[in-house]
């Protein structure tokens, strides 16, 4: 298992379509989906991730960290993107 801090950059051309697993918890407010062909792009200011008909979308400015994990034993990875708000949205890609 190795853990990785990435740039937004990366985190992008690994993920732009994929599919995926994951949720995000905020302050108030929680999203969840399961084994759906997930979408990430960005534009000058925010972040956006589309799973079937949600998209959440946080601004570029609030993000704090975006993390990797590399699962070699289930060949999965799991990214972890934190933000000044305490916000997390963990994404499991397969």
């Amino acid at each position: 298992m190795d853990t990785y801090k990435i740039a937004i950059g990366t985190f992008l051309a690994e993920t732009s379509e994929c599919k995926a697993s994951g949720c995000a918890v905020f302050s108030g407010a929680d999203i969840a989906f399961q084994d759906i062909q997930l979408h990430t792009h960005r534009n000058k200011s925010e972040l956006h991730f589309m799973a079937g008909h949600t998209m959440l979308s946080i601004l570029l400015a609030s993000i704090l960290s975006i993390e990797k994990l590399v699962l070699r034993d289930i060949q999965s990875t799991e990214y972890e993107i934190i933000t000044k708000e305490g916000g997390t949205i963990t994404l499991d890609v397969f």
